[in-house]
């Protein structure tokens, strides 16, 4: 997600090598699972192996940056630790942001989809609907509770980019909450640090901000 408030267009920030490196993580995932299945099966063999690598392996890698790591939350720099756990983990998860199709392929199959979120260190109750075309971004940032509905092309994301008041970029992280037997209504979204109360109902095509919950909290925030 993209704050599109920013007043301000600063001069361009030179990312650093470690920041550039990480973009070629997810290619180099895909190509040394590829190589491995070629090299030890062959047809469909191959094509099978490759696959649970594709699948199991970023999340594997990512359940264990996130648990021996503790995921880090709040308002980050990009020379900022938070930020160098959340890129990581953002480069993990690219081949899924990238191929939906992927992920909702999971979602054919009951429990498994749960279950893959936990390897990544998010929370998914295996009785939770996920409508088709849900998008989720940070998947070890999501906390959907039993009974909670994620409507048709939600969407749910655990960081938001912005700019300071200097003009330098800053990402919030924090995990986005959906209650036991709320409903996250078509097309609606929710940001870092976002929440939906049990069982209260989103509006198709709302969004809520970083930190904002719904309904309104008596610390005010509004919807």
């Amino acid at each position: 997600m993209t704050d599109a408030n920013s007043e301000k267009v600063p001069a361009s920030e030179r990312p650093d090598a470690l920041t550039v490196a990480l973009n070629f993580l997810p290619l180099a995932l895909i190509g040394l699972g590829a190589t491995l299945a070629v090299r030890f099966a062959s047809g469909g063999g191959a094509f099978a192996l490759f696959m649970i690598w594709l699948y199991i392996v970023p999340a594997l890698a990512g359940g264990a940056v996130s648990r021996l790591w503790r995921t880090p939350t709040g308002n980050f720099g990009t020379t900022d630790a938070g930020y160098r756990h959340w890129w990581l983990m953002l480069q993990l998860q690219m081949p899924f942001n990238r191929l939906p199709i992927l992920e909702d392929a999971l979602r054919l199959v009951p429990c498994l989809y749960p279950a893959w979120i936990a390897l990544w260190g998010g929370k998914l109750s295996a009785l939770a609907l996920v409508g088709p075309g849900v998008l989720i971004v940070d998947r070890h940032l999501i906390r959907v509770g039993q009974g909670a509905v994620l409507g048709v092309r939600a969407g749910l994301s655990g960081h938001l980019a912005t700019r300071d008041e200097n003009g330098r970029w800053r990402i919030i992280v924090a995990p986005c909450e959906v209650g036991a037997d709320a409903i996250v209504g078509a097309e609606a979204g929710m940001g870092p640090g976002a929440g939906l109360e049990p069982g209260a109902v989103l509006p198709a095509g709302r969004r809520l901000g970083p930190y904002r919950h719904w309904p309104k909290t008596p610390e005010g925030n509004s919807p």
